[in-house]
């Protein structure tokens, strides 16, 4: 017995648009389940794009396999990238608490500046209040730090889990990256390069700025004898990928202190030495990337980290200017692809109509 076929109710176009908005709300569905861990995900995408040819290396040249290719890249990215973080947090805390445990030394420098300053106001209520705040802050950090452990881990869990099966499958990962693109081959190549580009610049470029600034500031407070170099130092590293600020919101407050307390070689000597150096070596690395791999504008780094930190927290140092450039990438290659088309089209539409 033959079963009896029906015809469909809905027209070819009618079952087009119904499959696309079930694509579409199937989509939104999964884009909003995803929102927790989209940082996550699009971490991995930018340790892809940092550690791939560290990856190619491993496996081409030193013939390794992938899966061993990938454990040591996934194992070189968390020493030079999760652990300086971690390092950095857990540095913070403890001098945080130990201002807390020990606020005489805060006190001594207000006392320091308000005498400096010439100031009439009596600021003894303020110092109190400040240490005060500052405890309470250092409770709450220690605190969040704590409780958002768990949250951390399991973040870095789904980041490393998928950076691992991008890099194993890499061939297969980018064969459907450019199956997917909305442009012909040559330009999904200038895309990838792009986009390679931007990623090298925002982050390797602005880590070796601040690299570079930060050993300017730690070898600068051991010259000067300004306590703790190294950690202001780590901290200056860090610091660097504020935009406006950078290193100047450390050296300066420090030789400002330093010719509060009467020590005026040590002021007015990390004053030159900062500014001069920190901003020669500023200018000389941004023109070096700019030329070596891709020029961004400072105005994207600035909205990059005002509006990537709120949503993305520490990360978003990171994830924000980057947000930015490939929304920029993706104007400029839809204007090569499309509108330059168009543009060309219309003459050769003219020419014809003229002929006709």
């Amino acid at each position: 017995m033959q079963h009896e076929i029906r015809p469909s109710i809905y027209s070819a176009a009618q079952s087009k648009n119904i499959v696309l908005i079930l694509i579409g709300l199937v989509g939104l569905l999964l884009f909003i389940s995803i929102l927790p861990i989209f940082s996550a995900l699009l971490s991995a995408v930018i340790l892809y794009t940092l550690f791939r040819p560290l990856f190619l290396y491993f496996i081409h040249k030193k013939k390794m396999g992938r899966s061993l290719s990938a454990m040591l890249v996934i194992s070189i990215s968390f020493l030079i990238i999760v652990l300086p973080l971690l390092g950095l947090s857990i540095m913070i805390i403890n001098k945080l608490i130990h201002f807390q445990q020990h606020p005489e030394p805060i006190a001594n420098i207000i006392n320091q500046l308000h005498d400096f300053s010439g100031l009439t106001v009596d600021l003894k209520e303020m110092i109190n209040n400040g240490i005060n705040d500052i405890s309470k802050w250092a409770i709450n950090a220690f605190s969040v730090f704590v409780n958002s452990a768990l949250n951390i881990f399991v973040t870095l869990i789904i980041l490393y889990f998928t950076l691992f099966f991008m890099l194993k499958s890499y061939d297969k990962f980018e064969a459907g990256l450019m199956k997917y693109l909305p442009f012909d081959t040559a330009q999904s190549q200038q895309f990838g390069l792009e986009l390679k580009n931007i990623t090298f610049s925002n982050i390797i470029g602005q880590s070796l700025i601040g690299l570079s600034q930060g050993i300017i500031v730690a070898v600068g407070f051991l010259i000067f004898g300004i306590p703790d170099p190294l950690f202001w130092g780590i901290v200056s590293i860090f610091v660097c990928f504020l935009p406006v600020v950078g290193a100047p919101i450390i050296f300066v407050p420090a030789a400002i202190i330093e010719l509060s307390s009467g020590n005026h070689v040590a002021g007015y000597g990390m004053l030159i030495w900062g500014g001069v150096l920190v901003t020669l070596v500023d200018n000389f690395l941004r023109q070096f990337i700019s030329k070596k791999i891709a020029d961004t504008h400072p105005l994207i780094t600035i909205i990059g980290v005002i509006i990537g930190i709120p949503l993305f927290g520490l990360i978003g140092l990171v994830i924000g200017p980057f947000l930015i450039s490939f929304f920029f990438l993706l104007i400029k290659m839809y204007e090569g692809s499309y509108m330059n088309t168009a543009t060309q089209a219309l003459p050769a539409q003219e020419e014809k109509g003229h002929q006709l």
